[in-house]
């Protein structure tokens, strides 16, 4: 049996935010799999861009509000008539293998909605099961997105009992209506699907600066940015994610009443959201790992609203950790009293672009791979391949 893993293709439909363009390598991937059955596929988490595809009129801070009023069916169709080709290669595949979902902060509204849910089994295929998380048993490998580690993109269950959308959530759609039409406008069309690439996300404003000057654009974009994510934090979405999950905070959307200390200012208020997830350290994860295996086996409920009930509880036979998330693949090995313990990122099929020293200048860079995870069983032994390629 093989199984694979993969992670953050966001498949999306059709609009300007999908740059999901790899449909032919991963048709590849799952004919050479179905060759033989019983296969399984994992993909752990926001394997479909569900956030940024749609689009409702309703104000609402409450994600049960939110998922009452998306439309699935129009977004799932959408999907399909961008890439179909794709979409019959995932329901071939499972005629006579299993699909594996597990779901991320992109896609996380199937939690919610049993009807939802049924519809995207039926979009995907047939042997099609979905999870928040997943403990494969009989390979002792423990199977979760990772968003769960990280304060911004993990849900908030409010003190009174409503569930907070994710504070990247609440940023994205923000953005999307008060800044993105216009700085769509301006920006080369070579480079528009780099602008919603940027990692970290709150490093945009620095990007956005650097292209303003390589293109001669005329419009202070950076500026612009900066104020817009100012009247972001004064918003009530914002004000009542903070007061719950840093109450120390919530000063800031006061101090923006009268938008105190300029551009400047609203720097230091861009780097101190960053900070609450120490966001230019991709490897949190692996950190988050380190104390799950050599301090507390738990993750605790309140970092998984909605995908869990109760503190996730990781079991003590255990081989190997998989997460994505992050958009940065990794592979490390952990010695343990039971034993090796590997944990794998298994990054994205999205370009990313980031901030990087060459030659003492810092300049933003982008770099476009995928990366996948092959399992196989032999003689009660796991042989693993972790496999990541630079993409033109």
């Amino acid at each position: 049996m093989t199984k694979l893993y993969l992670s953050d293709l966001h498949i999306g439909n059709g609009n300007k935010k999908d740059d999901f363009k790899y449909d032919d390598e991963l048709i590849k991937i799952l004919d050479d799999l179905n060759e033989e059955s019983n296969n399984e596929l994992y993909i752990v988490g926001d394997g479909f861009e569900i956030l940024q595809s749609y689009e409702i009129s309703l104000k609402s801070n409450n994600v049960i509000e939110i998922v009452k009023n998306i439309d699935f069916t129009s977004i799932l169709k959408k999907i399909e008539e961008n890439h179909k080709t794709l979409i019959n290669a995932f329901r071939k595949y499972s005629k006579k293998n299993t699909i594996h979902y597990i779901v991320g902060n992109h896609d996380y509204y199937l939690l919610f909605d049993e009807n939802l849910k049924t519809k995207f089994k039926e979009f995907l295929g047939e042997n099609i099961e979905i999870h928040p998380y997943y403990y494969d048993e009989k390979w002792e490998l423990f199977i979760i997105h990772g968003n769960q580690f990280d304060v911004l993109n993990r849900l908030t269950l409010s003190k009174t009992g409503k569930i907070l959308p994710p504070y990247g959530e609440l940023m994205e759609k923000f953005i999307s209506k008060y800044f993105d039409s216009e700085a769509l406008k301006v920006l080369p069309d070579e480079i528009l699907m780099d602008y919603d690439n940027i990692e970290p996300k709150m490093e945009i404003f620095l990007w956005l600066e650097e292209i303003r000057k390589k293109y001669s654009i005329g419009l202070d974009l950076e500026y612009k940015w900066i104020d817009m994510f100012v009247n972001f934090v004064r918003s009530k979405e914002s004000k009542e994610w903070l007061k719950e999950n840093y109450p120390f905070l919530h000063f800031l959307s006061y101090i923006f009443i009268n938008k105190l200390g300029g551009i400047k200012f609203g720097e230091t208020v861009v780097r101190l959201i960053s900070s609450l997830r120490g966001a230019k350290k991709t490897n949190y994860l692996m950190e988050n790992v380190k104390k799950i295996l050599y301090k507390n086996r738990t993750i605790p409920k309140k970092y998984c609203i909605g995908y869990s009930d109760e503190d996730i509880i990781i079991p003590s036979k255990l081989q190997g950790i998989i997460m994505g998330h992050i958009h940065v693949p990794a592979y490390e090995v952990f010695p343990t009293d039971d034993g090796e313990i590997f944990y794998c990122n298994l990054g994205s099929w999205k370009h990313t672009v980031r901030k990087t020293s060459v030659k003492n200048n810092s300049k933003f860079l982008k770099r476009s791979q995928i990366s996948y995870f092959i399992v196989k069983e032999s003689n009660k032994t796991l042989n693993t391949e972790f496999i990541i390629k630079d993409m033109i």
